[in-house]
């Protein structure tokens, strides 16, 4: 474990310490300022209301969900039992792992409701929204009870699809995740009747899914300038969207102003 940390520590990194692309506007917190209010949510930690759920991305390793569900804890209730990590860096089917993450939820927060699970706020990097957004869906008959969220954020979700799923797509999750796919139009149409709060964040020169697929038609997402390189994974690691997240799992006033369109990928 230490070892494979180090080596995601290097990777994303290196990278991350040069940032490219306009500011935005509607964002317009600094990252050392970021990093303040995120020591002063940890030093005074608040009760949540619901439990959290943080999902990986596709062929994410356990490291990165474990982490960004880490720092999120801190920065929030300080209680590791109210949430739950879950990766999935072996699957290769959205439908099977959505079954899974509602298994999963069910068996950390049990609920007697054979319908759907607790109520639960939902944090998810990359492919993970897709599943969260799949594990919701009512209408679901193989997967019996479906996954009960309150407000869904998603980390540069290929909600649009990703762009180099166009090219290179490996697996069926994979291909699931290519702009117009069958998976992406059924829950576009879903999310007219979703019973959710779906809020999109989004790294510029992110170059696997593209800062302008990161949300449905007809949202905007809060986007932020990213790094030179790996701009995609380093989502997760950017205090400015983590400070943003913590706040709103706190009930505190968010430091976004609003959405807007990216001005480019």
């Amino acid at each position: 474990m230490g070892l494979r940390m180090a080596i995601l520590a290097t990777v994303t990194g290196l990278p991350g310490c040069i940032w490219v692309g306009p500011k935005n506007p509607n964002l317009p917190l600094t990252r050392k300022a970021a990093a303040a209010d995120l020591r002063r949510m940890e030093e005074f930690p608040r009760p949540l209301e619901r439990p959290v759920v943080v999902l990986a991305g596709w062929r994410s390793p356990h490291a990165v969900t474990n982490m960004l569900e880490s720092r999120l804890c801190k920065a929030t209730s300080g209680r590791e039992q109210d949430f739950l990590s879950i990766s999935y860096p072996l699957s290769a089917s959205i439908e099977s792992i959505a079954k899974r993450v509602v298994e999963k939820v069910q068996e950390k927060w049990p609920n007697e409701d054979e319908a759907e699970t607790i109520e639960v706020d939902v944090v998810a990097f990359s492919m993970g929204g897709l599943v969260a957004r799949l594990a919701s869906l009512p209408e679901n008959d193989e997967q019996g009870r479906r996954l009960k969220i309150r407000r869904l954020y998603t980390l540069a979700t290929p909600h649009r699809g990703a762009r180099l799923a166009s090219t290179i797509a490996p697996d069926s999750a994979a291909r699931d995740m290519r702009p117009g796919s069958d998976l992406l139009e059924r829950l576009d149409h879903a999310l007219e009747s979703a019973d959710f709060d779906l809020l999109c964040y989004a790294h510029l020169n992110d170059r696997m899914v593209g800062a302008t697929n990161t949300s449905p038609p007809g949202i905007d997402p809060i986007w932020v300038n990213g790094t030179i390189a790996l701009s995609h994974f380093t989502t997760t690691f950017d205090r400015r969207i983590r400070a943003d997240i913590a706040r709103r799992l706190r009930g505190e006033n968010s430091l976004a102003l609003g959405t807007s369109e990216p001005p480019r990928d």
